[in-house]
């Protein structure tokens, strides 16, 4: 996450929402919304709809109808999905109908089943309205939508201190051009010089292709920029790139992201059944969400590795962030030049490792972007910039693996296993401020890592007696 123009210094920052307001995830039972999808295709008339529509499922419905103004519903997790959500004036019975017939029928994954988002016209959803639209048997869970925001020989190559900083000149890297990797963020600059050899595809949905913010434009470019084009910067894989805008676009000049739930689930069921291996989410919000749980299981059981950027909110409390707060997820935090915490990266005992994520140059939209100083090129810090030097890291070391939970798991452990213990760290092999230590591209793609001073002295021990034996054989002789 990088901090806008306005909120460089923590403490500056007002405190975010931890909800979207005005929207609800409702997921049925899936056998409940089953039996609406098996009867909606049947029915022909309103009448019949109404009568399809069991009592379980139509009262919660009619409470959001009828006490908040509710304005759509939409399924979550389906591809391609473009239909426009019904106005309130349109909210009829066969929109719910289809709506949940979608639910039930298009997902990727039985465990995806279900799921909608609601919207509201009335924001003001508290727990005791959950807890009632709970109550219904045909309803398996009910929360409010999480929040999310975003946590910021080529020419420019010698002022990557990130990449040497993780020994990412020090061996040939292999050529990662089939490795497929997903960012979820503001948007990118599809046209940039330094990128648009890279990307796959760029899909924005209902917003423009603009980045307002800048911010997916600069992660991904530290992610996959091309090397050895003479332009700008190095990328750490050159690999695929897929790029989602998960944030709508502002309506006004100066607002802030809005983060949009729906487009984000088509996101990552899309991934699913994908040849996409890795996801950067270099976005954070302190609610832990059900659903996105479920999918982030799900892909994760399918191979795919999920790099979370750990925070930016230490100074304002040290929160638990989500994503990075999910189990197998590799929650990054962010270290400056002299390898130490970067004062604003969030600690906790679910961090992985860290990663450069202080005056890190990377790829900025060539017109001005809101988070940006500069056009094309720009530095900014934040654990969304050191979370996309592991995602390229992972690129790297699952070029030769077939995609399966077994080899993404095992990807994971190996970029973990094989970080550089730091100073700060004194000696112990885990701690809440560094996880494992600070990412090491050489080692993770098999190279030792550089011997400790004790272990220097052992090897010239053993070299000495290994030397004596040979001039004792040879005397022999």
């Amino acid at each position: 996450m990088a901090p806008t123009q306005a909120m460089r210094v923590a403490g500056d920052r007002p405190r975010r929402r931890k909800h979207v307001p005005g929207q609800l995830i409702v997921r049925l039972k899936p056998a409940a919304a089953r039996q609406i999808a098996a009867t909606s295709l049947q029915a022909t008339t309103s009448r019949a709809l109404m009568a399809a529509m069991p009592d379980d499922v139509r009262g919660p419905i009619d409470f959001l109808r009828d006490n908040f103004g509710l304005q759509s519903m939409k399924p979550l997790f389906v591809v391609g999905d473009d239909e426009a959500p019904a106005q309130p004036q349109a909210m009829a019975l066969a929109a719910v109908h289809r709506s949940i017939a979608r639910s039930a029928t298009a997902p990727p994954r039985e465990a995806l089943a279900g799921f909608q988002i609601v919207r509201l016209k009335d924001g003001k959803v508290d727990a005791g309205i959950l807890k009632r639209l709970r109550a219904s048997r045909a309803v398996d869970l009910v929360e409010p939508v999480p929040n999310r925001w975003l946590s910021a020989a080529d020419p420019m190559k010698i002022r990557q201190w990130g990449l040497r900083a993780i020994r990412w000149f020090d061996r040939p890297r292999p050529g990662a051009g089939r490795v497929h990797v997903a960012v979820l963020d503001s948007g990118v600059d599809a046209g940039h010089p330094d990128l648009v050899d890279a990307i796959e595809d760029y899909r924005h949905d209902g917003n423009g292709a603009r980045d307002f913010l800048g911010h997916g434009t600069h992660v991904s470019g530290t992610i996959a920029a091309v090397v050895n084009n003479s332009a700008g910067i190095a990328g750490l894989a050159n690999c695929r790139l897929h790029c989602w805008k998960v944030f709508d676009d502002p309506k006004r000049a100066g607002d802030d992201e809005n983060f949009n739930f729906d487009f984000y689930s088509k996101a990552l069921a899309a991934a699913l059944d994908s040849n996409i291996k890795v996801i950067n989410l270099s976005i954070g919000g302190e609610d832990h969400s059900k659903t996105e749980a479920t999918a982030f299981a799900e892909l994760i059981d399918a191979g795919v590795i999920i790099s979370t950027a750990m925070g930016n909110e230490f100074e304002d409390g040290n929160p638990k962030e989500y994503p990075a707060g999910y189990a197998d997820t590799i929650g990054v935090g962010a270290v400056d030049e002299s390898h130490r915490r970067a004062s604003f990266s969030n600690t906790g005992k679910h961090i992985k490792l860290v990663a450069p994520g202080v005056n890190i140059l990377s790829t900025v939209p060539r017109v001005k972007a809101s988070f940006a100083d500069h056009t094309s090129y720009d530095s900014w810090p934040g654990t969304s910039m050191a979370t996309p030097h592991v995602t390229g890291a992972a690129a790297l070391v699952y070029i030769n693996k077939t995609k399966s939970r077994a080899a993404g798991l095992a990807v994971a452990r190996r970029l973990i296993a094989t970080a550089t213990k730091l100073p700060a760290m004194r000696g112990k092999d885990f701690t809440p401020e560094y996880g494992a230590g600070l990412l090491d591209v050489a080692a993770a793609l098999g190279r030792a890592k550089p011997a400790s001073k004790s272990g220097r002295k052992a090897a010239k021990k053993t070299a000495k007696k290994a030397a004596k034996a040979k001039s004792a054989r040879k005397g022999r002789k």
